[in-house]
């Protein structure tokens, strides 16, 4: 599979997943088709494969790409590509992005508040793993970052309820830009940012352990709000039901 290289900047995951997406939508890739590997990828793009990783992570979103594991990345399917997608460079225009954190907000926090009172003890361990994890040796690199929305997954999967999971797996790996993009900015603060991070993350977790659902909403509440704020938005959240 030959592929342009593409400039560097910030956005790259959002235009490689784009360089892949054409070909499948052009029948260059086919449905069963296997993905070169992250390496090769990372070699024809000219990048790290941490952004190659990113890039596929965005199409496993939308089902176009699924993994197997030990195997590698096929193409799911070429037709009914979602429209409902955040283009990375969309969400340079800070009102876009502030919508970003807004919706985070409608569904996030009442998520939260579902969860506290539905979650199984299983969905509580899943929970607790994924929060181990952002604790743990990968913090600081991409598997925190994949740590961090592992755990907002759970606690879609804590509410019982489909539609929300779908819609909160989805906006999650929409989200991974905004994690990235808070890491950056900090620079040499970015210690201090991911333990604050994992902080508000073990707030929600207890919440939702003590099947508080006024303290799930809270805590998710400030999460989002703080998210928001460090990356130097104000975000107006809807009150407690």
């Amino acid at each position: 599979m030959k592929i342009d290289l593409l400039g560097r900047g910030p956005l790259l995951p959002s235009r490689i997943a784009s360089q892949i997406l054409q070909q499948i939508v052009d029948e260059r890739l086919k449905p069963g088709d296997r993905l070169p590997t992250e390496q090769a990828l990372a070699d024809s793009f000219g990048v790290s494969r941490n952004v190659v990783r990113e890039a596929i992570s965005r199409l496993r979103a939308d089902g176009i790409i699924q993994s197997r594991q030990g195997v590698g990345a096929f193409v799911a399917r070429s037709t009914g590509i979602p429209t409902l997608r955040f283009d990375a460079e969309a969400l340079s225009d800070r009102s876009a992005f502030l919508a970003l954190f807004e919706l985070r907000g409608i569904l996030e926090i009442r998520a939260a508040s579902l969860a506290a009172r539905r979650r199984t003890d299983a969905q509580l361990a899943a929970l607790g793993e994924a929060l181990a994890r952002m604790r743990g040796t990968e913090k600081w690199v991409a598997g925190g970052v994949d740590a961090d929305l592992e755990f907002h997954k759970a606690i879609a999967v804590g509410t019982g309820n489909a539609y929300i999971k779908m819609a909160i797996s989805f906006l999650s790996e929409q989200v991974r830009v905004t994690i990235m993009e808070t890491r950056e900015r900090s620079g040499a603060a970015v210690v201090d940012i991911v333990e604050v991070t994992i902080a508000e993350h073990a707030a929600i977790y207890e919440a939702i352990a003590a099947r508080d659902a006024a303290r799930a909403h809270d805590a998710m509440a400030i999460h989002i709000r703080n998210a928001a704020a460090r990356l130097g938005y104000e975000l107006d959240l809807p009150d407690r039901p």
